[in-house]
């Protein structure tokens, strides 16, 4: 080729791509309307001249006209480009320019079949055309091949390339299945397309050129990244490019990037070659001239990073990422100066300039190999022996934006050379030829690594563990380099433009990690002169005689082997030190590349002086123990000298050895080591050094001032550097980290701590590993188990809850540990001082008791349900056993009320059975005791009218009555002194019945107590404040009231509601397992350093995992025996003896469990202390023993469902801004509607907010009355139903006593907003939140035994009611038959939906508002019917509309549910309402039941 001219270039300018024919520059001449936006050229084909027609009697013709075809004596060419446009080039004879003609604009490749003339082009949608080429381009001519006759596929099959040889054709489609058509010797042989498998299956087809009679196939490789270079798996993110993951955005994101690195580095140089053809002669590569018929691999050219590949006619040429060139195939037109079999690299002259002598690609002509250079230069070899020399310089014009897309795992570079038959194409870029400096020794620097492999392999195979991270370490830096090369070669060939695309600079977050791992590998080897070792090892039999690399035993060698990546990243600085001074943006990047590399240097450097201090003197036998590969010595006191002090006057004779990671004391009997990371270090005085550690505090001292600088500030680099911070930070003063105490230790002998220290104590979130297997995660407040967290102590229970002074004090939660799964206990409640203090439940296989306790022992008044007899007491005790005030309902539905003593009912009392008969007087729970009487019904004693049986005081009976002196059982009650009367009338309840119960004001005195200590301990103050501090409970005396202001109120609910919300963290239930994901918990491996002999205590040491491997279930543990609440004194008496509650359970054996008993990931397990069981967690096991007990409930009432949740509230928290401010509402001495609608409006969202502190006092009162009269194994006794009403105005009362302390303003009993009858109480404020659906489901069970006979002749009537018809209905009850139309009223079906609602709601004022709007709707009823003769609705007819009305909307135990409000609407709170509207409605719907009880209803005849 001779060098174009320079009218060429300037006539083409502005063009994407320049062609050359024969050495000169061609014109460009587009006929019809030219493209607007230049695209780069894809494909070029050459169709032939008439010369070559005339060989093969066919004519060549091109498309001058739509639909006509004419004859050429020129050059025809088929040029494709980048935006899928197909075009016509023609060359007239003796001319220099070329006319471009377009043909189509859907293609997106095109080849040329010489041999069957056949040209075929892939569209944009898949398919495949062809056209028979003879007598020129035909548009209408297409033919469309089939893939898929049989149509397998749903979506067909799509097509992205086509490749012809001579007479074969090779198809590859979207998912890289390939097809073949046409002949190919032996390999196939297809009168229509078929699928041929040409590869093998899970290996990528990269590209894919043919000769005449040969095709090569550039592959993936088949084996994964992942396994040779121990890449971890990370799930991929949406849209996995490697370019939407930002560098260091996250840790997912982070590892994702570095792993697409090295995939995309491993497989750029871990490519394969294939070849197959119908002869060989030397076109296959293979060293042979064997005819094949299969697809054979090019095993030369494996692992050399071949990325590009280029086929003449009869030869073919592979470029390597380093810039290599290898070629073979036949040399009959000495395109190769000589036969090649085999692959054989190209040497460029030497005489050729540094860019003449890279070459960026490669492709063939047909008889001739073409290179570009990184100058822009194409040069052709010669004919000879493969020096290429300079034929033509290339145009020069603006280059052309390209993103490359870095998703893949082998991403591909658009070609910039095209050469088909004597024409040359040239895509035209402008080179970034100022960095071709770097280009060129990156790939020396690769080819040189790719030449020390095999060295690198021969180590790998003989697996020796000191070079294995090493030797991975190296793998991944080759593989990195490689995506460099390749990143970089792009930028220089302006496939993109920005810097920023680079990967050295958009990941260099990334690359500095690996090189960093790198650094570290190295140094780790270097500094315990493992090389030196290595090459011992080598020279030693068996590995001696399988060596086959001589230098491997060289040390030397081995030493420059592994120094060799450090030069790579050397051209990363000077490449950023050049970007700088143009684009200084870059600045930052420069920045840490330069840092790195100097602690690269630092990093070798301390290497280095390690590994002359192992070797030197001052290793003695009694710290040879100490050498490990990740240790590194920092300064000694040899060097520098340092001495201990002791007040002041130096005057030991100990050595001091800094290493990496602790500080080395070395005595003349004794060694003792202090972790950095748990060292604290300060000036004191001129020159002293005071040192802190969890254990003790003492003064170095030196001798000059300048000494003690050196010392203090490696010492505190190194503190730095242990705690994993960037150089240069301070030394932290509260820092997080892990520490094992030593056996001498007063309070945490051989405790293993990780957790947040300041100044050497555990301050903050910590846990703590007992060496009897107890394990405590939760706060600490200098130095103590103080705060909220979870203990477990082997083979006693699990502790959840608060601490003070290392004991359990305040709310938590206990189980305790049984024989089997259902003999465990669980207590849940206030704890102090280590005991069992306040209110409390204690749940196990035989009982279960909510109440009071005092010091370990049932004391005050409590609810205790007997399991295995079914009997259950409400009322006083004392040390454990019933006595006081109380009443006992057994099994049988017995209630008896009176006074305990010893467990057992004595003196006067009252018992009420199920079968009516009732005793006053002395008694015991087993039978009559004393004077008394005993009554014995045997039917109704006739009551006046109104009088019903529910009416406990006006209702009588009649039947026989003794009294006297009464002895013996319940079921034989004799007389020893009195007599009986018989048919006697008396009440239906003894006169005395409900005197001799625990006052309700008295009742769960204790929980309304511990709620306000743990509002008030909250405050921040709380040491400080007397009157906290006596709400606290702190002590186990009695603690002297005292109130909190309302300010201090609110500010303890402010902090309440903040530790709430951090306990819950993101999840719910999640608390301790945040808490060990935030702390610096110590892999598994590592064990401490142990001094080879020591006569003094045991060294301190880092906290790592030792030999013993604590395996503690913290949550869900399987109780292994009952304990019963003896036992369990015994011990709590034993821990209040303690210094710590850690010292339970210290003489068993300890029970294996782990980490896993958080809830934590296997990834956590992986970095904290050894663990393997699993297990769930004590809330889940809490809740199923809860709900196992309440199956238990056989009662099948209740308002809405029959298992109904106990809780007040919803357990959703509402989140408001509302509740994270103090308001300004309720707190003035008058109050406002204003001030009243907010209030309601706080409390609404306080109730329901999981953070909140009356959420907390709800859930627990309505377990409280949910045990008390809502759980039971058989029918409640109607009695209790008062008592249960009555009990709840006191705690609603005592709610609105804490309510008026956050809201002043509020009335202490109740009052009336002025201008209005509204009364604002504890009933109308709190009932509408709090009597949800847990209490009063509780209340209506209680209230539907009590009326459940008239209730059942209620739902007899309904039954009947449901089965007849309007008409028939009206009849039944004998109304008037004007109601008939009345029903029929729309507004009737209304008030009858309206009705039903009764059943849903639970507030007396919502269940008010029901009755009034279905009264109003069957008065509108009456109204629109009876219109017409204008009746009106009086008491007569409103009675009859409202018994109609009850029946259709069938609420059920409507009596109960009128009873209960009528109960919850009594007293002054109603009074406005009762004697309104609301009551007459309320009242009318009573009467309407009352009239509907009276009779069974019959059908009259």
């Amino acid at each position: 080729m001779s060098n174009g001219d320079s009218k060429g270039d300037s006539s083409n300018a502005g063009e994407a791509f320049a062609i050359y024919y024969n050495g000169h520059a061609l014109q460009l001449q587009w006929k019809g309307v030219p493209p607007l936006t230049r695209s780069p050229a894809l494909r070029l084909c050459y169709m032939g001249s008439e010369r070559e027609e005339t060989k093969t009697g066919s004519v060549v013709g091109t498309a001058t006209g739509i639909g006509t075809a004419t004859r050429s004596d020129s050059n025809w060419l088929l040029l494709l480009t980048a935006d899928q446009t197909l075009y016509s080039a023609q060359l007239a004879t003796g001319s220099k320019i070329l006319e471009l003609t377009l043909l189509r604009t859907d293609i997106v490749d095109v080849d040329f079949c010489r041999g069957s003339r056949q040209l075929f082009v892939v569209l944009a949608n898949g398919s495949v055309q062809r056209q028979l080429i003879t007598g020129g381009y035909r548009p209408s001519a297409w033919q469309t091949l089939s893939f898929d006759p049989l149509e397998l596929h749903d979506e067909g099959v799509c097509m992205r390339r086509v490749c012809c040889s001579e007479q074969g054709v090779v198809f590859v489609s979207v998912s890289g299945a390939t097809y073949v058509l046409g002949s190919c010797g032996e390999v196939f042989n297809a009168e229509q397309p078929r699928h041929m498998r040409l590869c093998e299956e899970g290996k990528q087809l990269l590209d894919l050129v043919a000769g005449d009679e040969h095709f090569v196939m550039l592959l993936s490789p088949h084996q994964l990244a992942e396994d040779v270079l121990q890449l971890q798996e990370h799930q991929e993110e949406p849209g996995g490019s490697l370019k939407s993951l930002h560098s260091g955005s996250s840790e997912h994101s982070f590892a994702a990037n570095t792993r697409h690195l090295l995939q995309q580095g491993y497989a750029l140089l871990h490519t394969q070659l294939f070849t197959f053809g119908a002869s060989n002669g030397g076109l296959l590569g293979t060293g042979d001239h064997i005819k094949r018929a299969h697809v054979a691999r090019l095993e030369k050219l494996d692992g050399m990073g071949v990325c590009s590949i280029a086929a003449g006619r009869e030869h073919s040429v592979a470029r390597t990422l380093d810039g290599r060139l290898y070629h073979w195939g036949l040399n009959n037109r000495e395109q190769l100066g000589e036969d090649l079999s085999s692959p054989m690299e190209i040497c460029l002259a030497e005489q050729l300039t540094p860019e003449q002598h890279t070459a960026l690609e490669a492709t063939c002509g047909d008889y001739r190999t073409m290179l570009l250079n990184a100058a822009g230069q194409i040069q052709t070899l010669p004919h000879g022996h493969g020096h290429a020399q300079s034929q033509s310089q290339s145009s020069t014009y603006e280059q052309t934006l390209l993103h490359l897309q870095m998703g893949a795992a082998w991403p591909r570079q658009m070609r910039l050379l095209h050469c088909a038959g004597g024409y040359t194409l040239q895509n035209c870029r402008q080179f970034q030829r100022q960095y071709h400096y770097f280009l060129s020794h990156l790939e020396s620097q690769l080819q040189l690594l790719l030449k020390q492999r095999e060295a690198v392999q021969t180590l790998l195979i003989w697996e020796l563990p000191a070079l294995a991270p090493l030797l991975l370490s190296w793998e991944r830096i080759v593989c990195l380099v490689a995506a460099t090369l390749h990143s970089l070669e792009g930028f220089y060939r302006a496939d993109f433009v920005q810097p920023a695309d680079l990967l050295f600079i958009c990941y260099h977050r990334e690359y500095i990690e690996l090189f960093e791992n790198y650094t570290k590998a190295y140094c780790d080897v270097l500094s315990v002169n493992g090389f030196g070792e290595t090459v011992v090892t080598i020279g030693a039999p068996p590995l001696s005689n399988h060596n086959p690399l001589a230098e491997l035993a060289e040390e030397s060698y081995l030493t420059r082997l592994f120094q060799q990546p450090f030069a790579v990243y050397q051209q990363f600085m000077q490449f950023m030190e050049l970007l700088v001074k143009t684009q200084p943006e870059y600045d930052e990047h420069r920045v840490a590349w330069s840092e790195f590399a100097r602690m690269s240097c630092i990093s070798q450097e301390l290497a280095v002086n390690t590994k002359e201090f192992w070797s030197s003197k001052e290793c003695t036998p009694r710290i040879a123990h100490l050498r490990q590969s990740q240790r590194r010595v920092i300064l000694t006191s040899a060097l520098v000298p340092l001495k201990l002090g002791n007040a002041g006057i130096s005057m030991s004779s100990h050595s001091f050895i800094l290493f990496s990671d602790f500080l080395c004391q070395l005595g003349s009997h004794a060694l003792q080591t202090y972790p950095l990371n748990a060292l604290w270090v300060w000036t004191e005085g001129e020159l002293g050094l005071r040192i802190t550690t969890p254990e003790k505090s003492f003064v170095l001292v030196t001798r000059k001032t300048e000494y003690r600088k050196v010392w203090l500030d490696q010492l505190q680099s190194s503190i730095v550097a242990a705690l994993g911070r960037p150089l240069g930070s301070p030394v932290p003063s509260v820092r997080s980290t892990a520490y094992e105490y030593s056996r001498d230790h007063p309070k945490f002998s051989r405790v293993k701590a990780c957790g947040t220290w300041r100044k050497g104590v555990l301050h903050g979130n910590c846990y703590l590993e007992y060496p009897d297997g107890s394990v405590y995660c939760g706060e600490m407040h200098h130095g103590l188990i103080e705060g909220y967290g979870k203990m477990v102590i082997p083979s006693t229970g699990v502790y959840v809850g608060n601490f003070k002074g290392g004991r359990f004090h305040g709310y938590g939660v206990y189980e305790i540990n049984g024989n089997g799964a259902h003999d465990s206990e669980i207590y849940e409640g206030n704890f102090c001082e280590g005991l069992f203090h306040g209110h409390g439940m204690m749940r196990n296989n035989r009982y279960i008791y909510v109440g009071e306790y005092m010091a370990n022992t049932r004391s005050g008044y409590g609810v205790m349900e007997d399991l295995n007899s079914g009997d259950k007491y409400m009322g006083m005790f004392v040390d454990n056993k019933r006595s006081g005030t109380g009443s006992c309902i057994t099994n049988r539905g017995d209630y008896f009320e009176g006074n305990f003593a010893a467990d057992d009912l004595t003196g006067s009392g009252v018992a009420v059975f199920e079968n009516d008969y009732y005793y006053e007087g002395e008694l015991t729970l087993h039978g009559p005791n004393g004077r008394g009487e005993y009554y014995m019904p045997s039917g109704d004693a006739g009551n006046p009218l109104g009088a019903s049986e529910e009416d406990d005081d006006n209702y009588e009976l009649i039947g026989n009555k003794m009294f006297g002196q009464l002895s013996g059982s319940w079921e034989t009650v004799r007389i020893q002194t009195g007599e009986m009367v018989l048919n006697r009338r008396f009440p239906k309840y003894p006169s005395s019945l409900g005197r001799m119960v625990v006052d309700h004001n008295r009742k769960w005195r204790a929980l309304f107590h511990n709620f306000e200590s743990d509002v008030a301990n909250c405050s921040v103050s709380t040491s400080s404040s007397n009157s906290l501090a006596s709400l606290s409970m702190g002590t186990l005396k009695k603690a002297v009231k005292s109130t909190l202001s309302t300010a201090q109120i609110w500010s303890c609910i402010a902090i309440y509601m903040n530790k709430q919300r951090a306990r819950d963290a993101s999840k719910p239930g999640n608390y301790f397992n945040n808490i060990l994901l935030s702390l610096p918990l110590p892999p598994k491996s590592s064990p401490p350093p142990q001094p080879a002999t020591s006569s003094s205590p045991t060294s301190q040491t880092s906290l790592v995992s030792g030999k013993q491997q604590s395996k503690l279930d913290l949550l869900n543990s399987t109780p292994r025996r009952i304990h019963s609440q003896e036992t369990l004194c015994r011990k709590l008496d034993e821990l209040q003896r303690s210094d710590s509650l850690i010292s339970i359970g210290h003489n068993s054996t300890m029970d294996t469990r782990s980490l896993v008993s958080f809830g934590l990931d296997e990834s956590l397990l992986n970095r904290s202390f050894n663990g393997e069981s699993n297990a769930g967690n004590l809330s889940s096991s809490f809740s199923n023993m809860s709900h196992h007990n309440h199956n238990n409930n056989n009662n099948n009432i209740s308002k809405h469902r029959n298992n109904s949740n106990c809780s007040i509230t919803s357990t959703a928290s509402t989140v408001s801004t509302m509740l994270e401010q103090v308001p300004s509402f309720g707190m003035a001495s008058t109050l406002t509607e204003h001030d009243v609608s907010c209030i309601r409006l706080y409390l609404e969202q306080a109730f329901k907010d999981r953070y909140h502190p009356l959420y907390a006092l709800n859930e627990r009162i309505a377990n409280c009355f949910h045990y008390s009269y809502g759980y039971w194994k058989v029918k409640p006794t109607p009695i209790l139903a008062k008592q249960a009403m009555r009990e709840w105005e006191s705690i609603s009362r005592r709610i609105y006593r804490f309510v008026r302390k956050m809201f002043p303003a509020l009335p202490e009993d109740y009052c009336y907003l002025d201008g209005t009858r509204e009364v604002i109480s504890h009933i109308t404020l709190l009932y509408p939140l709090v009597l949800s659906e847990g209490i009063y489901s509780t209340l209506f069970v209680l209230y539907a035994n009590k009326y459940n006979r008239k209730d059942e002749i209620y739902r007899q009537n309904l039954n009947h009611a449901e089965k007849l018809n309007d008409d028939e209905l009206v009849q039944v009850l004998g109304h008037d038959s004007c109601l008939n139309a009345v029903m029929l009223a729309t507004q009737f079906d209304a008030a009858v939906q309206t009705l039903k609602q009764l059943q849903e709601k639970f507030s007396p004022q919502d269940m008010l508002t029901v009755i009034q709007r279905s009264m109003e709707l069957l008065t509108e009823a009456y109204e629109h019917a009876m219109a017409a003769n204008g009746s009106q609705l009086n008491a007569d007819n409103m009675i009859p509309l409202s018994m109609l009305g009850m029946l259709r909307a069938a609420v059920p135990h409507l009596g109960a549910e009128l009873a209960l409000l009528d109960d919850l609407t009594g007293g002054p709170n109603f009074q406005a309402e009762m004697n309104g509207m609301a009551g007459y409605c309320y009242t009318t719907l009573k009467a309407a039941y009352e009239h509907v009880t009276m009779r069974t209803l019959q059908r009259t005849s």
